[in-house]
Parts: structure tokens; sequence; C-alpha cells
């Protein structure tokens, strides 16, 4: 009896606790509204601020003209090597391994967006949306006999802008997508949660608690509410 008591007790206090992040933004100033065209920044609204979303203890907090990813680092600590990503665009870019000694040399030339790890595992995002192309990949990043090796795990829908890992799954915010990467075996599956966004091409990052994902974009943010047993997605945009 006391074993349920206690579970109770559990469960309501991760459900007090739990963030409601439409009435946060509501409370903000933020409103439920239509983005009618996607893809491109109305001429009267091109001063609006980018917003960018974090969580801070258990709250959503909103910034104006915050565009770092949350997720994404542009450099790294390995095992044997310290690694940079360069990222140039149009222009290319590359994968940089530093020793000790500070010496680098390139593992690979793309378009690298940056870093994350997964449970001491690293991974690295790269991209490129630009004059129609819209690219991404997700790489696993190993030093095998002294030396760095990157591994395909899975193509994405587009170029990534930022992530959420939540245990071994992955998050992805690309240019126009949500997608879930489950990476906990040898044949890992990608799941698109939320497909050709309100955000598409102008967003910022994204932050997430439970159920809720709120993803910053230009002149608003995007709150999406998934139910992954049963394949269930919602999604609002809010403005001011």
């Amino acid at each position: 009896m006391k074993l349920i008591v206690a579970i109770i007790a559990i469960i309501a206090s991760s459900l007090a606790q739990a963030v409601d992040f439409s009435e946060e933004l509501q409370a903000m100033g933020f409103s439920k509204q239509v983005r009618e065209q996607k893809g491109s920044i109305r001429l009267d609204r091109i001063k609006l601020p980018f917003y960018g979303v974090k969580i801070a203890g258990t709250k959503l907090q909103v910034n104006a003209d915050r565009r770092r990813p949350n997720g994404v680092s542009t450099s790294i600590e390995g095992k044997l090597f310290r690694y940079q990503a360069i990222n140039n665009g149009e222009f290319g870019g590359k994968l940089l391994a530093l020793d000790t000694k500070a010496n680098s040399f390139t593992v690979v030339e793309d378009n690298i967006v940056g870093f994350f790890k997964l449970q001491d595992q690293i991974f690295v995002l790269t991209g490129l949306c630009h004059m129609g192309i819209d690219v991404g990949s997700l790489y696993r990043l190993d030093e095998v006999e002294g030396k760095p090796r990157l591994s395909l795990v899975t193509l994405l829908t587009g170029a990534p802008v930022d992530v959420v890992v939540d245990g071994k799954r992955v998050f992805v915010l690309t240019t126009g997508d949500l997608e879930m990467i489950d990476v906990s075996d040898s044949r890992p599956s990608l799941r698109i949660i939320v497909h050709d966004g309100p955000w598409y091409s102008v967003p910022a990052n994204l932050a997430m608690s439970q159920t809720q994902i709120a993803i910053g974009m230009h002149a608003g943010i995007v709150l999406v509410n998934y139910d992954l047993p049963r394949r269930e997605t919602a999604v609002q945009y809010y403005s001011k």
C-alpha cells in the first residue's frame, strides 16, 4: 500500500512540475495565430526578431534574437582529439581534428553543422540549405586505431539546426521538419514528427519538456505536442 502511495506521489509531483508552454507564452504576450506564408519573411514583418527558446529550471525562456542552438556545439572533446566544426555555407566546410600539441588535420570535407553526445558517443551533423538545396546527415564519430572515423547513421530530410537528446532518442530540428531518431540498436530508425512545419526555412532552435517541444523562429514560436505511442501530434504557431 505504501508503495502505491509513493508511486502516486511521484506521478503527481511530475505532473505538477510539467511545463505548460502555451500558458507561459500567453503570459509573455504571445497568442495563437496562423502563419499563412511558409518559407519566407513578409516585408511588413522583416524587422521582427528571431525568437530563441530554452529551458531555465522548469520554465520556458524566450529571448529575442537568440538564434544559437541549445543542443549542438561547434567543438567537442574526444578521447584522442578535439574536433572543430567548420561550416561556410555554399562555400563548403570541414571537420578538423586537433591533437594535444595543436596539430590539426581534416577528417572530412563537408558542411559540418556541429556535434552532440549521446551516452558518451559523439555524433556529427552535416547539412546545407542554399538556393534550392536542403540536405542533411547524421554521423557517428569513433576513434579507431588512433584515427577518427565517421559512420553514417541516417540521412535527414533537410539541413539540421538543433537537437534535443532524450534517453536513446534524438529529436532533430531541420529547416522544415522535426524528426525523432532512435539510435539504440544497430539499425537506427527515423520518424518524422512534423513535416513542412510553420518554421520552414526560418527556424532558430528548440527546447523540450516531457511531451512538449518549443521551436523558436522568426517572429514567433511553434509548439509541438506529441504522443509517441499513439503517433499523434498537434502543432500551433504563436506570435505577437
